[in-house]
C-alpha cells in the first residue's frame, strides 16, 4: 500500500529518517501473521500506531485484531476507528471490546495507561458514531476511578518538567509520555520532545538491523513521535474533526507536511517561524466536506501580542505557562479553503 505521506524541516537529519521510516511501514508485509509471536504487546501497539500515522489503514487493522484480549486493545481499537473513521468495527468487535472493558475493570495488575487511554480513545470513536450509551459507559468508567467524564476536557500535557525518557519505551507509560498524552509522572517539556525525535532519527541511521520487527518498531515511533508527541494530531474522522496541538521546540524554525490522512480527509500544513513572527498554514487537499480544525498551537513566549487569522487581526484568548516561558491559543476553523493562522509572541 502506498503513502503520499511527506515531512520537510530546516534539519536533514529527521527529513532521511522520516521518509525511510515511512517507507517502511508503507510497505511492510504483515510481520503480525507472518511472525505472530515476534513483537511484543506494547510493540504490536507502537507499531499499530506508527501505520496510522502513515496511513497503512490496512495493517493498521491486523495490529487491532492480534491484541484482541491484550490490556492494549482498547488505545489500539479506538485509534483505528479516530483515524480511518471506520466505525463498523465497533460492531464487529463489540464482544472483545465488552471483554476488554470488563478484564480490565476486575484485574487491577494491568498498567492503568492502558485504560486510561484506552477507554478514552474508545470514547471518542462512539461519540463520532452517535452512540452516545456507550461513550457514556466508558466515560463513567473513568469517573469511577477519579478521571476526568469528557474526553474533550483531556488537555494533553505540554509543558511539563524535563526529565529523561528512554527513546525506546519499554513500558505503555513511557510511550504515552513522549506522544504527550499522560500526565503521570510529568511529561518532557517541549525541547525534550524534540530531542526525543532526533534520537530516534540517530538510532535509525547508525542501525544496521535486518530484523523488520525492530525497523517496524523504530520507523513506528519516529513518525509517532513527531506527528502523535510534537504535532499533538488527535483526528476524529468520524465526526469530520481533527486536532491539532503543536509544541513548537526553540531550534526548528520550518516544516511542512503534505497529505496526512484521515478517513477519506487529507491535510497539508506548513509552519515558518521569521522576523518573530510564527505563521501556520493549514489546507485540506482531499475530502468530501470541510474539516473542523480544533488548533492549539504551543509556543516559546511569555505573551502574546498579537494573532492574525487569514491575515486580519482577531482577538483570541490565549494563556501563559510563565515557569517555562510558553504561550499557547486556542481557534477553531473550517477548512473551506486554505488558512493562514500567525502568531506574534513576545
Amino acid at each position: 500500500m502506498k503513502t503520499f505521506l511527506t515531512l520537510e524541516t530546516d534539519v536533514t537529519q529527521l527529513n532521511t529518517g522520516f521518509e525511510q521510516s515511512k517507507n517502511i511501514l508503507a510497505a511492510s508485509s504483515d510481520v503480525l501473521t507472518l511472525k505472530p509471536n515476534t513483537l511484543t504487546e506494547l510493540e504490536v501497539l507502537q507499531v499499530t500506531l506508527g501505520w496510522l500515522t502513515v496511513g497503512n489503514h490496512l495493517l493498521a487493522r491486523s495490529g487491532v485484531e492480534s491484541l484482541i484480549n491484550k490490556p492494549a486493545f482498547g488505545w489500539a481499537c479506538g485509534s483505528y476507528v479516530l483515524w480511518t473513521g471506520d466505525d463498523y468495527i465497533l460492531n464487529e468487535l463489540n464482544g472483545p471490546i465488552e471483554v476488554w472493558k470488563n478484564e480490565l475493570a476486575k484485574d487491577r495488575s494491568h498498567p492503568v495507561i492502558y485504560k486510561e487511554l484506552g477507554s478514552r480513545a474508545l470514547a471518542r470513536a462512539y461519540h463520532g458514531c452517535r452512540n452516545t450509551s456507550a461513550a457514556q459507559d466508558l466515560e463513567d468508567s473513568l469517573i469511577f476511578q477519579g478521571e476526568k467524564s469528557s474526553l474533550d476536557n483531556f488537555e494533553r500535557e505540554q509543558t511539563g518538567p524535563l526529565f529523561e525518557i528512554p527513546p525506546l519505551p519499554s513500558t505503555p507509560d513511557q510511550l504515552a509520555a513522549i506522544l504527550g498524552l499522560t500526565r503521570q509522572g510529568g511529561n518532557p517539556n517541549v525541547d525534550q520532545l524534540y530531542l526525543l525525535c532526533k534520537q530516534l532519527n540517530t538510532l535509525h541511521s547508525d542501525s544496521d538491523t535486518k530484523e523488520l520487527s525492530d525497523r517496524l518498531i523504530l520507523a513506528s515511533l519516529i513518525a509517532c513521535s513527531f506527528f502523535l508527541g510534537m504535532m499533538g494530531t488527535l483526528p476524529d474522522a468520524s465526526s469530520g474533526q481533527l486536532t491539532l496541538e503543536p509544541n513548537i521546540p526553540n531550534n526548528l524554525n520550518y516544516f511542512r507536511f503534505r497529505d496526512l490522512r484521515m478517513g477519506l480527509d487529507a491535510v497539508d500544513f506548513a509552519y515558518l517561524e521569521e522576523d518573530g513572527q510564527h505563521t501556520f498554514v493549514i489546507e485540506q487537499n482531499r475530502g468530501r466536506v470541510p474539516l473542523n480544525l480544533i488548533f492549539k498551537p504551543n509556543l516559546s513566549g511569555v505573551e502574546i501580542e498579537q494573532i492574525y487569522i487569514d491575515g486580519e487581526l482577531a482577538q483570541l484568548e490565549w494563556w501563559a505557562h510563565a515557569e517555562v516561558g510558553r504561550v499557547a491559543t486556542q481557534v477553531q476553523l473550517y477548512l473551506d479553503q486554505k488558512r493562514t493562522v500567525t502568531i506574534v509572541p513576545v
